[in-house]
C-alpha cells in the first residue's frame, strides 16, 4: 500500500506577538512575506519562502477563535505544527484513513493577498488528521493557487543565503512511541533508527525525533535554553549557500550563536522558542 504522505509543505511556528517574531526572524537574515490575515480573523502570519517548502510564523489576533489560535495562546512561542504536501485533498484523506489514521474531510480556506494594489485570494485545502505524534498539530495541505503562494521571487531571496529547510527535529522523552505513527504516515522504508532517536527521510527534507541527549550532542547544551518542554518541535535546520554570509548577518544583528560542529546554531531563547541551525548547502 502506498504511504499517505511523502513530503513536507510547511512548518508552523507559533508566536504570541507577530511583530516581535517578524523582528526576530528578520534579524536572523530571512526575508518575510507581507503580513497576511486568515479568513475568520483569528490568526495572522508571515512566511519564510523557499522553493519546495516554507516556514509560517502564525499568531492569534484576538479577533476570533480557532484551534491554532488557541494552541498558540496556551503554548506560547515555538514550533507548533507540520503541514504535509497533498496534490488531492480528498484522495489524501482517504489514504490516511486506509492507513488507520483518523482524518477529517478537507476544509477549503483562503486569505487575501495584496499585490500591486490588487486583492487576490490565496486558496488552499487542509486535511486535519490525528497523527498520534505528541506535541504536534498535523495536517495535509493542497494549494489551490500555488502561483500566489510564492507570487514574488524576491520572497525567496534571503540575506543569510538560506535556500531551503534541511531538517526538522522533534524533542521527545521517548522517541520510540513515534515509530508506528511515522510508519503509518510515511511507510516503513522512510523510517529508520537514528542517533538517540528516529529519522524519517522525506522527499524534500529530513525529520528526526531525538532525546535531550541527542539534541545536546547535535546542537550544543546552550541551544536548548528557552526550548519548551518535550514533546515539541525543537529545531529547524536551514541550508545556506554561504555559511560566512549567514554568520555575518548574525554578527550584524548581534544575534547570539555558536559555531557548532554541524553548523551555526542559534539558541531557542534567541529564535522565538525553536533552535535555528544554518548548515552548508
Amino acid at each position: 500500500m502506498t504511504a499517505p504522505l511523502s513530503a513536507l509543505d510547511h512548518i508552523v511556528v507559533g508566536a504570541r506577538d507577530l511583530d516581535a517574531a517578524h523582528k526576530t526572524w528578520r534579524g536572523l537574515g530571512f526575508t518575510l512575506t507581507p503580513r497576511g490575515a486568515h479568513d475568520g480573523g483569528a490568526t495572522a502570519n508571515h512566511c519564510l519562502m523557499f522553493g519546495e517548502s516554507y516556514l509560517e510564523l502564525l499568531a492569534p489576533t484576538g479577533a476570533g477563535t480557532s484551534a491554532l489560535a488557541s494552541a498558540v495562546g496556551a503554548r506560547g512561542d515555538g514550533g507548533l505544527g507540520l503541514a504535509f504536501k497533498s496534490d488531492d485533498a480528498t484522495a489524501t484523506a482517504h489514504a490516511l484513513r486506509d492507513a488507520g489514521v483518523t482524518a477529517h474531510d478537507p476544509v477549503a480556506l483562503s486569505r487575501p493577498l495584496q499585490l500591486d494594489g490588487t486583492t487576490h485570494r490565496v486558496a488552499f485545502e487542509n486535511v486535519m488528521f490525528e497523527g498520534n505524534l505528541p506535541g504536534l498539530f498535523t495536517f495535509a495541505c493542497r494549494h489551490a493557487t500555488p502561483e500566489l503562494t510564492r507570487a514574488r521571487h524576491e520572497w525567496q531571496l534571503h540575506a543569510n543565503t538560506a535556500t531551503g529547510i534541511e531538517e526538522i527535529v522533534l524533542r521527545a522523552a521517548d522517541p520510540a512511541i513515534y515509530r508506528k505513527p511515522l510508519e503509518a504516515l510515511f511507510g516503513f522504508a522512510r523510517v529508520a533508527d537514528g542517533p538517540h532517536g528516529i529519522n524519517v527521510v522525506l522527499e524534500n527534507l529530513g525529520l528526526a525525533v531525538m532525546t535531550d541527549v541527542g539534541l545536546r550532542e547535535r546542537f550544543g547544551t546552550k541551544a536548548l535554553t528557552g526550548l519548551p518542554a518535550a514533546p515539541i518541535i525543537a529545531a529547524v535546520s536551514f541550508r545556506v549557500s554561504e555559511a560566512d554570509a549567514a554568520g555575518a548577518m548574525l554578527d550584524m544583528g548581534r544575534v547570539s550563536y555558536d559555531d557548532h560542529h554541524s553548523g551555526l546554531v542559534v539558541p531557542a531563547a534567541v529564535a522565538g522558542g525553536v533552535i535555528v541551525e544554518f548548515t552548508d548547502d
